[in-house]
């Protein structure tokens, strides 16, 4: 996997070493599939950065991205408007069936989540401003900004602010492997957000429907519900962080729909142009907007928010989910890829979990080195995966076929069985 020596001598890498240029360089990409520099073709299970839902070389979305800077590029949406952002806005509100709520436009999903949370520093101060803390999960991860690594416990990203909220964070405690999803999980951190709340001046709460760098852990049934009615009785605001899970990953258009859960935010961003150009938002409940102060003007801005041509890439990217039925296909091959994997390794020696929602499939192992071993064995076999610490995931995109969804699990197993057996 690694590059010929002298490539890429003057590139630096986020989470990477300024000289560490360690890891495949691709030269094509076509639906699930990746084509590297010797020629080796694997089947992509990141999806990109987790952002290329529809599959590498998506016609109508490029198109609809080269047709938009043909006509216009960009304006300032400070100073004016555009129409592909009226329409974007249009169809969320459909996505999300008419909810209530506005859309403001940013461009990472750090952006974004630091817009949310500037929101609910506004609701708050309407309030009287005695409630700024906000909690979060231990292992959540919200962006690498300094503020979005403040949120986080993590090691690679906890970062203690030098100024701005207090975090208080959400743990599993002494739960792990399927243990996180079971009941007793879920009832310790409900009873844990509930005293938080009730001995803190918390007044946010900021989750992962799905955590994604702090392991691939997917929440035990019903959480989320407890977490919103837990909000509700100390008059807390919900903000779910949707950058990963939102349009389409998870089997439904938003993570939070599988329990029908409504946040006061949401943010989301990879999937909204299928990685044609950066673009993230969020949603804004009209009852959050409507508690601001009297000027009501959100302080934010950044110069490429809601650029005429990501928002025509975000349009053309909803229409051809639709024609795709791209949503059903993560559900159903999702579905289908654990059913493999659960079958295939339950009970496997280094094996400590099997689990997943949608197109974001998990297997926990039982050390880091081993999560390493297995993800370098499937890039010979054919198959890119995703590595978080112990965890490999498997995370491809929509267009995966049924036969490409089985050779991707067989890739899987046998990476793991090989990687367990060197041991």
């Amino acid at each position: 996997m690694n590059p010929r020596k002298g490539t890429a001598s003057a590139l630096g890498r986020p989470w990477r070493a300024p000289r560490d240029h360690g890891g495949p360089t691709f030269t094509e990409g076509r639906g699930a599939w990746l084509v590297d520099r010797d020629g080796h073709r694997v089947i992509d299970a990141t999806s990109g950065a987790l952002n290329v839902l529809c599959g590498h070389g998506a016609g109508p979305v490029v198109d609809a991205y080269v047709a938009q800077l043909r006509a216009l590029a960009h304006v300032d949406m400070s100073q004016g408007l555009a129409r592909p952002g009226h329409l974007l806005a249009d169809r969320l509100r459909d996505v999300r069936r008419g909810r209530g709520e506005r859309f403001f436009f940013a461009n990472s999903g750090s952006e974004a989540i630091e817009l949310a949370v500037s929101v609910a520093r506004l609701y708050r101060a309407a309030d009287g401003g005695g409630r700024t803390d906000i909690v979060t999960f231990e292992r959540g991860y919200h962006g690498s900004t300094a503020l979005c690594q403040s949120l986080s416990g993590l090691p690679q990203t906890g970062r203690a602010p030098a100024s701005g909220p207090r975090i208080h964070h959400l743990a599993f405690g002494e739960f792990t492997g399927e243990g996180q999803r079971s009941h007793r999980a879920r009832r310790h951190i409900a009873d844990r957000l509930r005293s938080i709340l009730a001995r803190s001046a918390a007044g946010t709460v900021l989750v992962e429907p799905f955590l994604n760098v702090g392991g691939g852990i997917r929440l035990p049934a019903g959480l989320l519900g407890d977490i919103r009615r837990v909000c509700d009785e100390h008059g807390a605001l919900l903000v779910l962080d949707e950058v990963f899970t939102g349009i389409g990953r998870t089997g439904a258009w938003f993570a939070h729909e599988h329990e029908n859960v409504r946040p006061d935010l949401t943010v989301f961003s990879k999937g909204l142009t299928n990685g044609v150009c950066a673009l993230s938002a969020v949603a804004v409940d009209e009852h959050v907007l409507e508690r601001l102060p009297a000027a009501g003007v959100v302080p934010y801005g950044h110069t490429m928010s809601a650029s005429p041509a990501a928002c025509a890439a975000a349009v053309a990217t909803l229409d051809h989910m639709h024609a795709t039925d791209a949503v059903a296909a993560a559900r159903d091959i999702g579905a289908r890829l654990l059913r493999a994997l659960g079958r295939e390794l339950h009970g496997t020696d280094g094996v400590l979990d099997v689990r997943g929602q949608g197109l974001a499939v998990s297997v926990e192992l039982d050390d880091v080195g081993t999560a390493e071993t297995v993800q370098q064995v499937a890039y010979g076999l054919g198959a890119y995966t995703r590595q978080q610490g112990a965890t490999v995931m498997l995370a491809p995109p929509a267009c995966l076929s049924r036969d490409e969804a089985d050779r991707l699990a067989d890739h899987a197993v046998t990476a793991v069985r090989k990687a367990v057996a060197a041991r």
